[in-house]
């Protein structure tokens, strides 16, 4: 089946830090601890999410409706996620890397007292969750991320 919808991907406990990191490159990406193999089979034919696992067995059982992750290596799997979706959004931090929901913009004003001052004072952008009211600016883990994902996508393992 295609569709012009972008990918939603359910990551299990074989590739949990993964999870993360399709986050922060803009996939919807849930992320499920259980690995009982019926639950997830029937967790994703019900959010109609694409099974993210290392399991060899759990990929077979699903067939295309899984990516079965041919390494243990980070960046080797987002490059493999990224090309067996045949798509990347292109909108780097904008889901919530812990609850997977959709940020939004916030106006500096309103994060008077909520936030460290020196961020409050360097920073003019700000995102935050709507769940989990965790917030969002681009500080030094900001480049950090972006100097990891260009080096995974570039082919390239840390260390």
């Amino acid at each position: 089946m295609v569709t012009n919808r972008e990918p939603r991907l359910l990551v299990d406990s074989t590739a949990g830090r993964l999870a993360r990191w399709l986050r922060i490159l803009g996939f919807d990406t849930e992320y499920v601890a259980a690995s009982e193999p019926s639950r997830l089979v029937r967790l994703s034919r019900q959010s109609g999410r694409r099974i993210v696992t290392r399991s060899e067995r759990l990929a077979r059982r699903l067939g295309p409706q899984a990516i079965h992750l041919a390494s243990e290596h980070l960046p080797e799997q987002l490059r493999q996620v990224i090309g067996q979706t045949g798509c990347w959004k292109r909108r780097l931090f904008s889901r919530c890397n812990i609850c997977n929901v959709a940020l939004i913009e916030i106006p500096k004003e309103h994060l008077a007292g909520r936030i460290p001052v020196y961020v409050y004072n360097h920073h003019d952008r700000f995102s935050a969750c709507p769940v989990c009211g965790r917030y969002y600016w681009q500080g030094t883990h900001y480049q950090y991320m972006l100097e990891a994902i260009e080096r995974a996508l570039e082919g390239k393992n840390d260390g």
